[in-house]
């Protein structure tokens, strides 16, 4: 049985980054070094006023600029993610891959999988409170990748609703302290309803060995071990374009 797809070409991935208040060419260049033709979606959260440069951006890196509201709190936090996942099934790539602005490509990836999943560093203990991250295991949200598959499943689901994800919430997606800290304060972690969405509806959460995405410090990558490394907050912070 062929479980890996080595070194997927440009045209079947899609890569997705959310923006509010950012600088993301940095991120875009690595990006666009590695990957200089596959699909590229920056959608921006609400921040209207910094809509020319993110079209700037958009232009200078080849992507398509999609103005959004801001859905990033727990009142529409399910329409966050779901407004990505959509992205996934606007073109014909197989992958999809969620990053963020201080999230950095260093290479190609040697292989994706082959079998339907979403995938990317599994976290079993959350990074604020220090305590286990609960069923299911939590796919950290600077680099989360996804199948085709998932993605129909997980928006065919019905899960991604203001039931199921606000009203509900501690009995679906906020599973641990991390996660009731932020519904307290009417937040959301994107990433933990997300792994708990594709587990709900039936797939399988896998870690890949070539990304290494933490909450709070990028892991050494002189060797090139790994394709994708998070967080870089000084590449965030960074206006090499004067944008």
């Amino acid at each position: 049985m062929r479980l890996r797809r080595p070194d997927p070409p440009d045209s079947e991935i899609v890569w997705c980054m959310n923006l509010h208040k950012t600088h993301p060419g940095t991120s875009l260049q690595h990006l666009r070094e590695s990957y200089p033709d596959s699909r590229l979606v920056l959608i921006v959260d609400g921040d209207s006023e910094n809509l020319p440069r993110y079209q700037a951006v958009g232009r200078e890196f080849r992507a398509q600029v999609l103005p959004g509201e801001p859905y990033f709190n727990l009142a529409s936090g399910h329409r966050y993610v779901e407004r990505v996942l959509r992205q996934g099934l606007a073109g014909p790539e197989r992958y999809l891959f969620k990053i963020d602005p201080d999230t950095r490509i260093w290479r190609r990836f040697s292989w994706l999988p082959d079998f339907p999943c979403a995938f990317g560093t599994l976290e079993t203990v959350t990074m604020a409170f220090g305590v286990r991250v609960g069923h299911p295991p939590n796919v950290q949200g600077g680099c989360m990748g996804y199948t085709r598959e998932v993605i129909e499943g997980v928006l065919a689901s019905g899960l991604l609703s203001s039931d199921r994800c606000v009203t509900n919430a501690a009995s679906g997606w906020s599973r641990n302290k991390d996660c009731e800290h932020m519904v307290a304060r009417g937040k959301v972690h994107d990433d933990f309803l997300s792994s708990w969405a594709v587990d709900a509806a039936g797939f399988p959460l896998c870690q890949h060995p070539e990304i290494a995405s933490y909450w709070r410090e990028a892991v050494p990558n002189e060797n090139l071990a790994y394709v994708v490394t998070h967080p870089h907050k000084s590449m965030e912070a960074a206006k090499p374009h004067a944008f």
